[in-house]
């Protein structure tokens, strides 16, 4: 008894959400996130030697399959409010797993660019879901802190994940990247078998979206929630938008940071990696510490704290093209405190939002909602890569000051833009 006492308190003070009833979905996560950190990593690598197809080609086709995937969300919306989200997530796993069988037999283009569809739906479908999932099982006071606990799952996942995919590779033989693509399917149906035997526990009382649907003296009343509703909804607007900056802002580390630092400040590729790799391991660390610390702030104040931080982080980078010499001490430092700013941001960014955009949602019917502030995501996701590298090649000042730019003026709108405590 004492043993239980005593974890539940060290739970608390890590800021950990309570699991009890709910070890199902925790194992899903663990068991999802490692799949996909044995293959994201090395997806393109993976049709270079599995398959004759070029790099342009590759990239190509997943590029489609991304835009074409990106709508999925809208049609999802009415999926999860006409379903249980746990059946949703559900078939959401094993969706991905059978894209990720589809690619064991990808020898052209057009076979690729199906297999990767069905990959892309597959996450979606994971993350639109997930997030009415958690608002159907934890309190509004609690959702940030689910939310900060599955983002520490997930980088912890990736980093194991991507450790052994690693090895995988390393051996450089077409079992090995079978092997990759098979483990990632099988890790899908684990998921989606631990999800479908767990009993999801009562639906959580709804936020604010929930308090303007109530009638008849406080007893609330579903009202029938359409897509003309949702997008009359203001505050839903000032969410999503908001997050796409933050998507945008947040794609720097993948996108820019390696190319920039090997490019322009003439530093080792390796640096990359060890701005990744320090990035996953404050998550795991302290990113349920940091949301917990934040617990009292507004919504508004920890997003304006997160967009300062990422425009910090950013002013750095755009600092160190002028240090100039060979790569050295200050470079170094430079270096990793744009990836301390930066990490902060996406820690107080993740959780608060996708907090508010569940307490936006009527509990009674919370899918379209959630679908238009996946899409922020999505569009994000496929904006980002083509505006920062388009602008790098202007010159190395250009994407740090456009982020710079993002950053405060989404800062700004924060501010500006009253959103539900």
């Amino acid at each position: 008894m004492s043993t239980h006492v005593g974890a539940v308190s060290w739970a608390r003070r890590l800021g950990l959400p309570p699991v009890q009833g709910r070890g199902g979905l925790v194992a899903a996560l663990v068991v999802d996130s490692l799949g996909s950190g044995l293959f994201v990593p090395f997806a393109v690598l993976y049709f270079l030697r599995t398959t004759p197809l070029s790099l342009t080609t590759v990239g190509v086709g997943l590029t489609l399959a991304g835009l074409v995937a990106l709508p999925a969300p809208l049609a999802l919306g009415q999926l999860i409010d006409r379903w249980q989200p746990k059946t949703i997530v559900v078939v959401g796993n094993l969706l991905s797993a059978a894209a990720f069988v589809g690619y064991l037999f990808v020898s052209s283009q057009l076979e690729l660019i199906p297999a990767a569809l069905a990959a892309n739906v597959g996450q979606r479908t994971f993350w639109t879901a997930t997030r009415a999932l958690v608002g159907q099982i934890a309190e509004p006071p609690a959702r940030p802190a689910w939310f900060a606990f599955q983002s520490m799952l997930l980088n912890a996942g990736y980093g194991v994940g991507g450790l052994l995919g690693a090895a995988a590779v390393s051996l450089h033989t077409l079992t090995a990247f079978h092997a990759l693509a098979l483990l990632n399917a099988a890790s899908y149906v684990a998921a989606a078998a631990l999800l479908a035997r767990w009993t999801a526990p009562a639906r959580g009382t709804g936020g604010a979206a929930d308090i303007k649907h109530q009638h008849d003296a406080g007893r609330e009343r579903p009202v029938k929630v359409t897509y003309r509703t949702v997008l009359s909804d203001r505050q839903l607007w000032t969410v999503t938008t908001v997050n796409l900056a933050f998507v945008v802002c947040q794609s720097a580390l993948t996108v820019l940071a390696t190319v920039y630092v090997v490019d322009t400040l003439h530093g080792p590729a390796w640096v990359g990696g060890l701005l990744f790799t320090l990035n996953t391991i404050l998550v795991v660390l302290i990113q349920t510490t940091i949301t917990k610390a934040t617990a009292s702030w507004t919504p508004t104040s920890v997003l304006r704290a997160a967009a300062l931080s990422w425009a910090a982080s950013f002013a750095i980078m755009w600092a160190l093209a002028g240090v100039g010499g060979r790569f050295g001490l200050v470079l170094s430092l430079g270096i990793v405190g744009f990836g301390l700013l930066f990490t902060i941001a996406e820690m107080l960014a993740s959780p608060t939002i996708n907090a508010l955009a569940i307490t936006l949602a009527p509990s009674h019917a919370p899918g379209r909602h959630l679908a238009l502030f996946q899409m922020s995501w999505s569009v994000g996701s496929a904006l980002a890569p083509a505006l920062l590298t388009s602008l790098l090649a202007h010159g190395p000042a250009w994407p740090w000051a456009t982020l710079i730019g993002l950053s405060a003026v989404t800062a700004a709108a924060t501010a500006r833009s009253p959103l539900p405590a």
